[in-house]
């Protein structure tokens, strides 16, 4: 349930993100708002705003008895409102703080920010909040919805004492596993279908070069979180840091599912059978899937089990990097040097 709430604030602040630079109805067709980058605004008391209000890096003040006919956005920074807001409130970064004579007629949404709410607070449409919320000592007019009792997972205790296991959570776990290694195996039998060649080269490249391949996805591991931290801090650059989270996720799927795939053909050769890629690809990334969850959910196999995914993961994604994802083709030093001639012409003998 938390995650399709967070899901559904994320789309709702990019739905509120292109609320502003859209026409607000006003005669002469351009945009009828304000845009702030890294400085305060202030609606004083008793003023009224006509339009949408975009705020980057700053901090926002709709003081009491303001009004503003549109929706708020603020990104990285502290919106407070104790005025009206005749539209939908969405904050990323951040904090609100909504006063006790704040009214907002549509939905609020906070995305990794502090929501603060007074007494007398109204919001018409839904709260999202993903962050903590504190509430005044009568909750506002929106009191906080109470959470029932979580009830107990029943227990086999004379199965326990046989097996020395808690049966539930070990099912549990199994089912988690097996369902992980089903859904990327569907996944690598959907990607075979039309990336076949690209992953025969991946694979390729970590069998020929399986050093470098790891070392280039350890380096990439490194480098990439700083990169990601420093894109971030600018707040214009915070699309580039997600494409850079995103690419590397893909990057390092598509490596594992390589692996698999290399796996699965060789488990035919050995059979002497000739199955299509997608076949081939969807069980070998089963039972690599499976033997990796095996590997670090065994209790015995904590400390070290972990190891063998970890080398694979930086593996692939090294050589998927390596491979412009497939699109090149790496040999290896000893194919490397077969391609050298034996005497270059520009050689002479001594």
């Amino acid at each position: 349930m938390k995650i399709i709430v967070k899901l559904v604030s994320v789309l709702l602040l990019a739905l509120l993100f292109f609320v502003p630079f859209q026409p607000a109805g006003a005669s002469n067709g351009h945009f009828d708002g304000q845009v702030i980058f890294g400085q305060t605004f202030t609606l004083k008391s008793g003023d009224t705003m006509d339009g949408n209000l975009l705020v980057f890096g700053g901090s926002a003040d709709i003081q009491k008895d303001a009004i503003v006919n549109g929706s708020v956005v603020l990104f990285g920074g502290i919106l407070t409102v104790d005025g009206q807001v005749n539209g939908d409130v969405a904050v990323t970064g951040g904090q609100v703080k909504l006063g006790s004579a704040g009214h907002i007629t549509g939905n609020l949404t906070t995305v990794a920010a502090t929501l603060d709410r007074a007494d007398g607070s109204i919001v018409d449409g839904q709260v999202y909040n993903t962050a903590t919320t504190s509430y005044g000592a009568n909750g506002g007019s929106n009191p906080p919805v109470v959470t029932p009792p979580i009830v107990p997972t029943p227990t086999f205790p004379w199965i326990n004492r046989i097996f020395s296991v808690n049966v539930p959570d070990t099912l549990r776990s199994f089912w988690d596993a097996f369902s992980q290694s089903v859904g990327l195996a569907l996944l690598a039998m959907l990607l075979m279908l039309f990336l076949a060649p690209h992953a025969t080269r991946v694979a390729h490249s970590i069998m020929a070069q399986p050093l470098t391949a790891g070392g280039l996805g350890l380096l990439t591991i490194v480098v990439a979180p700083i990169a990601v931290v420093l894109t971030a801090i600018t707040i214009i650059l915070i699309p580039v840091s997600v494409i850079i989270v995103f690419a590397l996720i893909v990057a390092g799927v598509f490596g594992w599912i390589a692996i698999g795939y290399e796996i699965g053909q060789r488990f035919t050769k050995a059979i002497h059978q000739s199955w299509h890629p997608a076949f081939s690809a969807g069980l070998g990334v089963f039972a690599l899937t499976l033997v990796a969850r095996a590997l670090t959910g065994i209790p015995v196999l904590n400390c070290v089990g972990w190891l063998v995914p970890f080398v694979l993961v930086l593996a692939a994604l090294g050589a998927v990097i390596m491979t412009r994802f497939g699109f090149q083709m790496v040999a290896s030093p000893a194919e490397s040097a077969a391609l050298l001639p034996s005497n270059p012409p520009d050689q002479k003998p001594g």
